[in-house]
């Protein structure tokens, strides 16, 4: 016998809503001196910052390479896209005060958040723990 599917109530909904548009507190990749990283970041739509030119034309290519999940041939337009990305799901601190002295491993974390959440952010963790098992 199969379950009947019934359609999501639209509060349950409105959760999901506000936890996209307020964000949450999530653990990062720790600094490599091994300084603890939180921050406050908000899910993103890849498709949704290309739509609305969030991510400018000379980037599309970049951006569609990343979405696809394809190896990237031009890193500096990666570097430029996952700045961009950074700067639209980090809420607390925000991006522009912290930038200058974010990891590369850290910058990719928030993009994997920003797409997939908390889940998203396992294979970061699990490696955090064997780095810290060696030191």
């Amino acid at each position: 016998m199969s379950k009947e599917i019934k359609p999501t109530p639209i509060g349950e909904l409105q959760k999901v809503r506000k936890k996209f548009k307020d964000g949450e507190v999530v653990e990062l990749p720790a600094f490599d001196d091994g300084q603890e990283f939180s921050a406050r970041l908000k899910r993103l739509s890849l498709l949704e910052m290309i739509k609305t030119e969030v991510i400018p034309n000379a980037l599309l290519a970049a951006a569609q390479e990343i979405y696809e999940g394809k190896q990237r041939a031009d890193i500096k337009k990666y570097a430029q896209v996952l700045d961009i990305i950074c700067g639209q799901a980090m809420v607390e601190p925000a991006f522009e005060d912290v930038a200058d002295i974010l990891t590369d491993g850290q910058k990719i974390a928030i993009y994997t958040y920003s797409q997939h959440g908390v889940a998203g952010l396992e294979p970061f963790r699990i490696f955090s723990k064997l780095k810290s098992k060696k030191d």
